[in-house]
């Protein structure tokens, strides 16, 4: 029974009408999910490796200690280690205080101000997190409506609300929360600016793009790539194209500027964004992942033993990094052939669930504290969005317009994952592209389905 426009406005609480008040209508929901979600599930959920790292350092943030180690800092350290045949103890003190840039900054210092403002234990961490995963649902859905429509953009939201792979992280104190955020708004300030560069959407599109190489140093791949799409495609004066491109490069750099001269200021080796890149490779170039059951993941014993000095002194995270690094290459050259055709194809097949998917998911809880059972439901969402994904992509290319800057993050952790390792987690901001695209096509069956049939030919 249908209920008349009347009786609809003498409802109580009648839904709202306006595209804006339904985005909100739909954040809002997907905000209760997040705090349900931290509340029943991981409110006893213990922090371990990055998640713990992140919730130290915004609280010595908070204190005004800058951007120290936190682990090292929070719990010190006993290493052993051989030098000229003899074991020597190396003993980091709690307390030993020592610049990072393990990981860009955004992160820390977003959870570091709500520390600052009181929110210093962990539930109230997540309690943070979870609401500022919100702005995803928002960003998402803004896209979706500039891409084609409101109709798109409410899809869009719906989907970034209750889609497990973005809310899971929300509330695990990992820098997910702000780089899918990150990754959404590049993508819109990308679409603006690749419709339309205009010197205004340059800047922010460059504004845009530093804040999310902030976030995650990988994420800054999207900038020189949709710059060089206008660039080469719009038809404006090329002094003009080139200008455009000089002023989204320049917003960028002011951005990055403080942060890497920090880092060039306080490392020995030079530091640009973050200096993990050498951790990250010895962890997953190593005989464990290069056979058997951890093929294509990582190993936290790979990096030992740690570097330290000739005497044992303490070297800085540049230089451990450096020390590190050099080890993973040597293995890589060692094992060029093994990379090539078993690692790699196994580090990408974990990233986007086609390789012992499973097992993955297993190790995602285990690792990084996935509670299982809502990885499993984000798992069987995931096979549904893929080939609605796959629709939606075909669908956008014959409209010639904008699919680079919405699929651009596929390929991107694609290439993050063959040359790191395989996570679930890696695929974080192409869950944007396959959302948006997934979106487009149940847009499209819906258009489809509100289409008025046409009356048989030479019928009365």
């Amino acid at each position: 029974m249908r209920v008349s426009s009347e009786r609809f406005r003498k409802l109580p609480c009648p839904l709202p009408r306006t595209f804006k008040s339904q985005l909100v209508l739909i954040a809002a929901v997907g905000g209760l999910l997040r705090i349900l979600y931290v509340i029943f599930v991981l409110a006893d959920n213990p922090l371990s490796g990055d998640a713990a790292g992140y919730h130290h350092a915004a609280n010595l943030f908070a204190d005004g200690a800058g951007f120290p180690e936190p682990l090292r800092y929070m719990f010190g350290g006993i290493d052993l280690i051989t030098r000229g045949g003899e074991e020597l103890t190396v003993t980091t003190p709690i307390g030993h205080l020592e610049p990072t840039a393990g990981h860009p900054p955004i992160w820390t210092v977003l959870l570091g101000t709500f520390a600052f403002l009181g929110a210093t234990t962990v539930l109230q961490q997540q309690v943070v997190a979870a609401l500022l995963g919100v702005i995803t649902v928002l960003i998402v859905g803004l896209l979706g409506r500039d891409l084609i429509s409101e109709r798109l953009g409410l899809i869009c939201a719906s989907l970034a609300a209750g889609y497990a792979f973005i809310w899971i992280n929300d509330g695990l104190l990992m820098a997910e929360t702000s780089s899918v955020a990150c990754a959404a708004a590049t993508s819109w300030a990308g679409l603006k600016f690749t419709r339309n560069p205009r010197l205004r959407q340059a800047i922010i599109f460059g504004l845009v793009g530093g804040l999310a190489a902030l976030s995650r140093a990988e994420l800054l791949i999207m900038l020189p790539l949709l710059t060089f799409a206008v660039l080469i495609r719009h038809p404006i004066p090329w002094h003009v194209r080139f200008g455009r491109i000089a002023a989204s490069i320049a917003a960028a750099l002011i951005l990055l500027g403080p942060w890497v001269i920090r880092n060039l200021l306080v490392f020995e080796k030079p530091v640009f964004l973050s200096n993990g890149a050498g951790t990250v490779l010895v962890q997953s170039n190593c005989e464990p992942t290069y056979h058997g059951e951890f093929i294509g993941y990582w190993r936290i014993e790979c990096g030992h033993p740690a570097p330290f000095g000739p005497s044992g002194e303490h070297l800085d995270e540049s230089e451990r990094d450096s020390i590190v690094r050099q080890r993973a290459l040597d293995f890589i050259d060692n094992n060029r052939g093994r990379l090539l055709t078993a690692v790699i194809p196994a580090r990408i097949g974990r990233m986007w669930g086609v390789y012992d998917p499973i097992d993955q998911l297993r190790l995602d809880a285990v690792v990084d504290r996935r509670p299982l059972a809502i990885s499993i439901i984000g798992y069987a969402q995931y096979l549904t969005l893929i080939p609605l994904s796959i629709s939606g992509a075909v669908l956008l290319y014959r409209r010639k317009d904008s699919l680079l800057a919405i699929t651009a993050w596929i390929p991107i952790a694609t290439i993050t994952a063959a040359i790191s390792f395989g996570n679930t987690r890696y695929r974080n901001a192409a869950e944007i592209s396959l959302i948006i695209l997934a979106a487009i096509t149940i847009d499209a069956l819906l258009s489809r389905r509100h289409q008025p049939r046409q009356a048989p030919a030479g019928s009365s």
